[in-house]
């Protein structure tokens, strides 16, 4: 029989003490059961006044709530969180620049910059006035540093009509956020002496910090009534999420820098400026102890080329992420920089967390530090399998979590076989660590399921015949090195997965279970990112999917990217973008709906397409691996004829591919139709869509 459920002492303090005077201590009253039921009923009737209360503020409504609270506040049923809770403050400022900028990064998540019309004319030609091309800049302030760029201060003479009209209202927006490395060890090259702060070993350019976002409002504001609040001017370079070119370095601060060779930055300079933990372009620590900006020269780094470093100094090659260290600093290197994310794939936007309900936690941290009580605290992966494989398997839920906590280079353990108890592990990275697992990451261990989340993989991935299950999510590989997710031509049932990922190419053959793939970039081609020199030759993609040994495997995929050729037993697709072609050897079953498959598409080499693009195909960036533009499609401003149809043609109006969920596509063109509401009836509107100088 089961035990009645009695009330708390909160609940019995609030009833009469002769309620209870007369009741026998031996046994338990039927009043307290009875009042035990009545509190149950008290809890969710106080839980559900609370969700009333909530769902009345935008910060902590419901999902539903939030078109019946846009509608009170004469806003579009599809307007976010952010732009509700943000309303009045906005419509308060309505037709000033911080306010349009404000509104665009509300309405697209992206941050944005507005430019006025008139701050960029030097003279408006009419139709009736002999055509002059006139211009002006002022080089004391380094205009002339940024003329050409989208950050352009140059006052011109132009016709009426376009952004630099004198009654325009210009709002560029950058569609991609920045995340920050936070103490990453640097990465090793075939140069002696050079590293590339990249954990995976690629040239890539640093980003500045990007600016916080806050929305000024009447009611925060410390000012005597009646007084108008201050205009804040639109946001400078050094707040947006910019690639830190030459040109940018030198037109912050050209009086703070020392040129020659190698350019030293002083004291005052804005990319000098900020704490360790929070630099404003990047932090160099040995062993933990952060260099100073006397010690650090910025330069030009190619492969075999440069200068040498001083003893004490280190080099940095902004443009390629590339240090070149002196002789005498010995001891580990990190580095703390930023880079951009185009949508959260792969392990830099990773969001996992760590699961406290594990029968087992086993901590990996080089640096021995201070943990929990209980948790197995180790300094490698090898250690960290061992005690996994001697932990007992949990009554319920997860058996095993291994958790990453640096941001270190890690040695790949050893093959793990055997039968282990715990038959459930998590290997995790949590969010805002970037460890690398350097080596082949193997498993074969009988009745095993293994979940690796949030990590960079510096090697293969291989899954042995007796593995039960592999789900990989929010990881990263390393395809423009060749490395490869393998699965064993005996893996009959093995269940394989993978979500929010960057991976390489895919080999397994069919078995009794379909791979499964959700938002993520399966990278057959390799390319490497070329921030400098001339642009790399053209690659030959292998294929993105394909059997390891006999028959292609059974594929269910949704918003993903493919480069390379795709071959399937069976494909189940929908809302993904195929580069270079898809096969399938069944194309009676499964189907194929809402993606992207070229010009070159064959309709009888897989099953038939549904609402599917296969003429021309937009301009797509592919940059290279960890590139902002990793095979995303190009994201233009939308025209009079809406969007390109790879950014709006999957089943929900979204983006074809991996950055379906990032919505970039609808988000532009949702901002395009909304400029207007927050300027004046006489100035016209306009919406810049950046790309990355990379």
């Amino acid at each position: 029989m089961a035990e009645p459920v009695l009330p708390s002492r909160r609940f019995l303090a609030m009833l009469p003490p002769a309620l209870l005077a007369t009741q026998s201590p031996d046994d338990v009253p039927v009043a307290l059961a009875l009042l035990g039921a009545v509190e149950e009923q008290w809890l969710l009737l106080a839980a559900d006044v609370d969700r009333v209360l909530d769902d009345a503020f935008a910060d902590s409504a419901a999902e539903w709530a939030l078109p019946y609270l846009a509608q009170v506040l004469g806003l579009p049923p599809d307007a976010g969180r952010a732009e509700i809770g943000s309303a009045t403050a906005l419509r308060r400022r309505r037709g000033t620049p911080a306010a349009l900028e404000d509104f665009a990064t509300v309405v697209t998540g992206w941050p944005a910059r507005v430019t006025e019309g008139w701050k960029t004319t030097l003279w408006s030609q009419q139709l009736r006035h002999p055509v002059r091309r006139t211009a002006s800049l002022s080089m004391r302030a380094g205009e002339h540093l940024l003329a050409g760029s989208e950050l352009d201060p140059v006052r011109r003479s132009v016709t009426p009509g376009g952004p630099h009209h004198p009654a325009a209202a210009t709002a560029t927006v950058y569609p991609w956020q920045s995340y920050r490395y936070d103490q990453t060890e640097v990465c090793p090259l075939a140069d002696p002496g050079r590293f590339t702060l990249h954990p995976l070993g690629l040239p890539v350019p640093l980003y500045l910090r990007p600016g916080s976002f806050e929305i000024a409002s009447d009611a925060d504001d410390e000012r005597p009534p009646g007084a108008p609040p201050a205009a804040r001017p639109p946001r400078s370079p050094a707040t947006l999420p910019l690639p830190a070119t030459w040109r940018l370095i030198e037109a912050l601060a050209p009086g703070e820098i020392t040129y020659g060779p190698v350019w030293q930055l002083g004291a005052d300079h804005p990319l000098a400026q900020g704490e360790p933990g929070d630099p404003a372009l990047v932090t160099l620590t040995v062993d933990g102890n952060p260099l100073p900006w006397t010690a650090i020269g910025l330069t030009g780094l190619p492969e075999g080329g440069g200068p040498a470093p001083a003893a004490g100094q280190i080099l940095l090659d902004p443009a390629r992420g590339v240090i070149a260290i002196g002789s005498s600093i010995t001891g580990t290197v990190r580095a703390t920089f930023y880079r951009p994310v185009s949508g959260q794939l792969g392990a830099l936007a990773s969001t996992a967390q760590p699961d406290d309900s594990a029968r087992t936690v086993i901590v990996v941290d080089p640096a021995g530090g201070t943990h929990p009580p209980g948790q197995i605290v180790v300094t490698d992966l090898d250690a960290a399998v061992t005690a996994a494989l001697a932990a007992p398997a949990a009554t319920s839920g997860l058996d095993v979590e291994i958790r990453l906590v640096t941001s270190d280079r890690l040695a790949a353990p050893a093959p793990i076989t055997g039968t282990p108890a715990a038959q459930h592990w998590r290997i995790i990275a949590p969010a805002g660590l970037t460890p690398v697992i350097v080596g082949a990451l193997s498993f074969d261990a009988a009745d095993l399921t293994v979940d690796v989340t949030g990590c960079y993989l510096e090697g293969d991935v291989e899954a042995g015949a007796s593995l039960t299950g592999l789900a990989l999510n929010g990881v990263t590989m390393n395809p423009a090195a060749g490395r490869q997710l393998t699965v064993a031509p005996g893996a009959w049932t093995l269940r394989l997965a993978a979500g929010r990922s960057q991976l390489g190419p895919v080999r397994a053959d069919l078995s009794a279970y379909p791979i499964e793939l959700h938002d993520c970039v399966v990278d057959g081609a390799g390319a490497v990112l070329q921030p400098c020199g001339p642009p790399a030759p053209p690659v030959v993609p292998v294929p993105a999917v394909a059997a390891a040994d006999r028959f292609p495997p059974h594929l269910v995929t949704t918003a993903c990217t493919f480069a390379g050729p795709v071959a399937a037993d069976t494909i189940e697709a929908s809302d993904c973008l195929f580069l270079d072609g898809l096969t399938c050897v069944v194309t009676s079953g499964g189907y194929v709906r809402y993606s992207e498959l070229g010009p070159d598409d064959d309709p009888q080499a897989h099953p038939p397409a549904h609402q599917c693009l296969t003429g021309p195909r937009p301009a797509v960036m592919s940059d290279g691996a960890e590139s902002a533009g990793y095979y995303a499609p190009i994201l233009r401003t939308p025209g009079s004829r809406g969007a390109s149809p790879l950014l709006t043609g999957a089943s929900d109006g979204g983006e074809i591919g991996a950055y379906h969920h990032a919505r970039r596509g609808p988000l532009a063109l949702r901002l395009a139709q909304r400029l207007a509401e927050m300027v004046p009836l006489t100035i016209h509107p306009h919406l810049v869509v950046s790309r990355s100088e990379e």
